[in-house]
């Protein structure tokens, strides 16, 4: 689940009161929240205030990466670096790095060159998308499960689909076509009920492995 300050908020389940989106996603059975920190604010002590906090709530529960920003990872002890794109290799964040909590670095990719590249520069995984457009109702050809399945027969790091995943179908077709996993926002914080949202996400994720290993 990818999420920012913004999408920060508080929710209610019944007599339990007040629980947070992240509990809630945690809960339905999200393993990796990702905190999209945009350039400029990771300076802002709020976005490190959230930062801290998310820390807090994934600990044990589910791996935490922070997008974009070394001292920020650092600072709240992510687990994980998100690079943006057009930013440093993964080597040369992984050596900027002073502590060991940061243990996974990854990279964008939107080509099979750049997942190539980012794989040579050594991420650890790579984010491609969007695999879905928005116009992909009257251009299917246009969407990006075609690439999706070119850079994971190019590269050996994991490759994680993100971009116009709103369903559990379109999440399996992902795996399906070879990912590894997908990231997704409104999917689960546009949803009424987050923690169902991500739970039905879930199953058909363990679904589509479970038909992919038979397939292999």
């Amino acid at each position: 689940m990818v999420t920012d300050r913004n999408l920060y908020r508080q929710s209610s389940e019944g007599a339990s009161g007040p629980i947070s989106l992240i509990d809630a996603a945690i809960q339905g059975g999200v393993d990796i929240v990702q905190l999209r920190a945009v350039s400029g604010e990771t300076d802002d002590l709020a976005i490190y205030a959230v930062s801290l906090h998310l820390r807090e709530m994934t600990a044990g529960k589910a791996l935490f990466v922070v997008t974009g920003d070394i001292e920020l990872a650092e600072k709240c002890r992510a687990d994980g670096l998100m690079l943006r794109e057009h930013s440093y290799r993964p080597s040369d964040a992984r050596s900027y790095l002073r502590g060991d909590n940061v243990q996974l670095v990854g990279a964008f990719a939107r080509s099979v060159e750049e997942a190539a590249r980012a794989e040579r520069g050594g991420a650890d995984y790579v984010q491609f998308g969007p695999v879905f457009q928005a116009d992909e109702a009257t251009n299917p050809d246009q969407s990006g499960l075609t690439a999706l399945r070119k850079i994971k027969d190019a590269v050996q790091i994991r490759v994680i689909g993100f971009g116009g995943i709103q369903t559990p179908e379109q999440a399996a077709e992902c795996i399906a076509a070879g990912a590894d996993g997908v990231a997704v926002t409104d999917a689960i914080t546009g949803a009424a009920d987050p923690s169902d949202a991500a739970a039905k996400l879930r199953v058909a994720l363990d679904a589509a492995w479970a038909q992919r290993h038979v397939s292999e």
